[in-house]
């Protein structure tokens, strides 16, 4: 049997909006086993940043339950899951989320700073994490030299840094031109076949329609539409 990496049942997220609350996830059912590389197709607004970000821990539902390797984090106290979230899952932004006029190497190192390893250690594994991906000789640029496919990839060395069962990618090929996109499938797929569940929300034709995607799902309106 399959193991699953990650689960949502019958998740909502619900928000203040003004006077009123408004429902973004309804009712989610999902489940990414380990080795599974799973599209979140929608437009832009349809809750897929939201949903990535209950299934990441970042945000609770308002009802319902995420599992995160067999775990029910959705029931652990802040620290707990905020515990849990960093050893099991990587999370990588829209935006990359790096830190102009800092280096490559540095920018990976930051994911390991609220552990305060040793400074040999944080420069050693952020510098194997660049290596991984193809931007050792890139280490000591800083990250706004950088082309958008290299930042994608910075971003991504960091993600990893914590060796995840699980990456969230958020629209990880909106500025990326085709054979780039190409790339990041080829990282992605990679990963999963390390046993990693990967994630990843996106309204990107030349990512949804990749024959190496295991499950697209499309999300409309806050409700998958089609499982």
């Amino acid at each position: 049997m399959t193991e699953l990496a990650l689960a949502a049942r019958d998740v909502t997220k619900r928000v203040q909006d003004g006077a009123t609350r408004r429902e973004v996830l309804r009712g989610v059912t999902l489940e990414v086993a380990r080795g599974a590389l799973v599209v979140v197709r929608g437009p832009s607004g349809s809750g897929k940043t939201t949903l990535l970000a209950v299934l990441g821990g970042m945000l609770l539902p308002t009802s319902g339950e995420v599992w995160l390797d067999g775990e029910p984090m959705s029931r652990l106290r802040d620290r707990q899951r905020t515990a849990l979230r960093r050893r099991k899952i990587g999370y990588l932004f829209q935006d990359f989320a790096l830190v102009a006029g800092m280096s490559a190497l540095d920018n990976v190192a930051l994911a390991l700073v609220p552990d305060a390893p040793r400074r040999r250690e944080v420069v050693a594994r952020a510098a194997s994490a660049l290596d991984r991906l193809g931007l050792a000789a890139l280490a000591a640029t800083r990250v706004e030299l950088l082309s958008g496919g290299e930042r994608q990839r910075v971003a991504l060395a960091r993600a990893l840094l914590h060796d995840p069962i699980v990456l969230l990618l958020d629209e990880p090929t909106a500025h990326l031109d085709t054979p780039r996109v190409r790339g990041v499938v080829d990282d992605l797929v990679a990963l999963c076949g390390e046993g990693r569940a990967v994630v990843v929300a996106s309204h990107d034709p030349r990512l949804c329609d990749d024959p190496r995607v295991t499950r697209v799902v499309e999300i409309d309106g806050g409700a998958l539409v089609s499982p």
